[in-house]
């Protein structure tokens, strides 16, 4: 059990990492469609201004959305069936989009300026992806289920 929950702090906080990047660089890239040039070192320091301070709030937002979604693909392998992987893939593909879709609607801002744009959304929901599938595939052998499990 306490191996998961560290297993899980630390996917949320590699997925907050990964997020955070890709978003800045996102952002970044915007302006520089403007014509503006934007150096590496002010890359460097744009990444590492949102990370301190986007990535707080981020953090919260991912590993809650990750605690639902992560909670319904257990249940979901347990009752179901089928590829374990698979339904965390799914938990990490759905919660950020449908998150960020949660607080759009009900506080009318987007928390991610580059999650306003189906590029950026995508781009983000890739690496949540990519978070929720090393937890699934991390945690295999830990797993409660002794089922046949479907690689």
């Amino acid at each position: 059990m306490v191996k998961t929950s560290v297993l899980f702090i630390g996917i949320s906080l590699l997925a907050t990492l990964l997020v955070c990047i890709v978003s800045t660089q996102i952002i970044l890239a915007e302006v520089q469609s403007f014509g503006l040039s934007v150096s590496i070192p002010v890359r460097l320091h744009a990444t590492m201004t949102d990370l301190v301070g986007l990535g707080p709030i981020l953090f919260l937002i991912i590993a809650s959305g990750f605690l639902i979604g992560f909670i319904i693909a257990k249940y979901a392998y347990q009752f179901i069936g089928g590829n374990r992987t698979a339904w965390f893939i799914a938990a990490g593909c759905t919660t950020f989009p449908l998150t960020m879709y949660l607080i759009q609607y009900t506080m009318g801002l987007t928390v991610i300026a580059s999650a306003r744009t189906p590029l950026g959304l995508f781009l983000i929901t890739c690496c949540c992806i990519v978070s929720t599938w090393i937890y699934a595939r991390l945690t295999l052998n830990n797993s409660n289920d002794n089922k046949t499990v479907q690689n």
